[in-house]
């Protein structure tokens, strides 16, 4: 196969940590290509990064969000951009935890502007989209061979599910539409330009300072890491020689255990490990490992270079050079860092302190429970004090849940809100104050599902960012929210054969992709389980 030579490159999130070493790789090795690149310099962006290209004639940055539509059409065609490398995203696995609508938000509905951009200007000949190992879940420890592209995902926390949907997103508009899409996952990567959030630029920094190293759990945890450059040569690989339609893997065969890496960083600054580190709580769920097979990406022509002492050396070289590069970062050195804005208005401090929040509560194992509230003080439990709010009014579901709600004497109010409006469905809860919501709002399609084919951003916006918004504001005012979702999530296969009378039970993975209508159903489904995990 020929290798692919592209023009004009479009890198999103490029102000970033991996997409700043592919951009400045790019924008120096190949003078006759033109580099855009797009990034809304979020608090893990720096200018700085970009440094090596800002002066060459073939780069050019420009500032804004891919969740702006008329930006990215405008970029597209007045840019003449043939090729799209999206590495923007929301990636810390702990700030999904405190606030994963911003990972929804950022990770699929920024990934899905793309997509729909591309199919109508019509001029792309390559999208290649940068997803994680983490897709995969979690690896059997006695697992002597990885995870390989065909792996199932299995992702168990909001980031993961968030880049998972993504993907799924990326697939159907390669089948649906003939995007020439290519998909990577890679393993952990470290080295300069890294924002100390993530774990080896904070452990690099911590013992600058003379302080513990904070590690979550017992730090058995194992991971596999690669170093910038060489992930940034992936890259340069599967630009020019990946096929149209394929997953790539980035990965490395060489583990570590979190401890371990802690001890090399006190190794390196002459520490003592006993004394410097220290173990704090675990996340809400902490995978015990990812791995992964490389073989594919490898018989491309791209192999490790870095050996971990030499990468981790020249990282720590960097960051004593660089003290200064990200500013104040003491809250990102924080145990259990937090986004600083939390969804309505909360901010959320580094300290893990907030204003304004509910409190949160434990949600239960049932699939369409997102919180549990807290005793209403001596009401009695056979005559309890209920009030509804009922979204979707004109349908049929939702009507008949308003006729069961006058049979049986329970007071109740349709909510006047639209699901994607925030400020609507606080105004409802605050001016209703129920007990219960229910959500049997959706778009269906009319006159059927097939109308959600050719609408698929509004689609989405109601069937998951809508639904997602209105759980995340139940959540936040303490109040159970029962999802009402469908059956056209399944079709028949070898384990439920037509006609044998064996159904799908609960716990059965989505398995239809027939239709966009039961994508954006079974991927919602799927969110709101996970993301039930941090508010245990």
């Amino acid at each position: 196969m020929a290798n692919y030579t592209p023009k004009n490159i479009l890198i999103t999130g490029a102000a970033g940590f991996i997409a700043s070493h592919v951009a400045n790789r790019l924008v120096r090795s190949y003078p006759e290509y033109k580099i855009v690149v797009l990034d809304k310099l979020d608090y893990c962006s720096n200018l700085k990064n970009l440094i090596p290209s800002q002066s060459s004639s073939n780069f050019k940055f420009v500032k804004g969000d891919i969740g702006s539509a008329d930006l990215v059409n405008y970029l597209l065609i007045t840019e003449s951009i043939d090729t799209i490398m999206h590495f923007a995203a929301q990636t810390h696995v702990d700030n999904s935890f405190g606030n994963s609508f911003e990972f929804t938000k950022n990770n699929i509905y920024g990934t899905h502007v793309l997509l729909e951009a591309c199919k109508v200007t019509g001029q792309i000949r390559r999208f290649i989209h940068v997803s994680t190992d983490e897709v995969y879940g979690e690896t059997d420890e006695d697992a002597v061979v990885g995870n390989h592209e065909a792996s199932q995902l299995l992702p168990t926390n909001p980031y993961s599910a968030t880049k998972a949907g993504a993907e799924m997103l990326v697939m159907a508009y390669g089948r649906s539409y003939g995007l020439p899409v290519i998909t990577t996952r890679g393993n952990n990567v470290y080295g300069p330009n890294q924002f100390p959030e993530k774990l080896i630029p904070k452990f690099i920094l911590l013992a600058m300072r003379g302080k513990p190293l904070p590690i979550h759990g017992d730090g058995s945890n194992v991971r596999s890491y690669l170093y910038c450059e060489d992930v940034a040569e992936a890259f340069e690989v599967i630009l020019h020689k990946g096929e149209v339609g394929h997953v790539y893997n980035i990965g490395t065969k060489k583990e570590r255990r979190v401890i371990d890496v802690a001890k090399d960083i006190c190794k390196l600054f002459s520490m003592d490990s006993e004394a410097s580190i220290k173990f704090v709580e675990n996340r809400p769920f902490n995978d015990q490992r990812y791995f992964l097979d490389d073989q594919k990406l490898k018989n491309l022509g791209w192999s490790e270079r870095t050996i971990w002492e030499e990468g981790l050396k020249k990282t720590m070289d960097w960051y004593t050079k660089n003290p200064d590069w990200w500013g104040d970062v003491s809250g990102a050195l924080l145990p259990h860092p937090r986004m600083l804005m939390m969804p309505g208005g909360i901010e959320r401090h580094f300290d893990g302190s907030e204003e304004g929040q509910s409190p949160s509560f434990s949600s239960g194992s049932n699939q369409t429970h997102m919180v549990i509230p807290p005793s209403r003080g001596s009401s009695s439990p056979l005559k309890p004090s209920l009030k509804f709010l009922i979204y979707g009014r004109t349908g049929w579901i939702g009507g008949l849940l308003g006729q069961l709600c006058e049979k049986q004497g329970i007071p109740f109010e349709y909510g006047k809100g639209r699901l994607e409006y925030r400020s609507q469905l606080v105004a409802d809860i605050q001016s209703v104050k129920p007990t219960h919501v229910f959500n049997a709002a959706g778009v269906t399609g009319r006159p059927n599902v097939d109308w959600c084919e050719s609408h698929k951003t509004e689609t989405i916006r109601t069937n998951v960012a809508g639904t997602l918004t209105l759980a995340d504001v139940c959540r936040e005012h303490g109040l159970l929210m029962m999802n009402f979702a469908t059956g056209c999530i399944f079709e028949y296969d070898g384990q439920h054969l037509e006609g044998s009378g064996i159904g799908f039970v609960e716990d059965d993975k989505p398995n239809f992709i027939g239709s966009f209508y039961s994508k954006t159903k079974a991927m919602v489904q799927e969110f709101l389980i996970v993301t039930a995990l941090p508010y245990k």
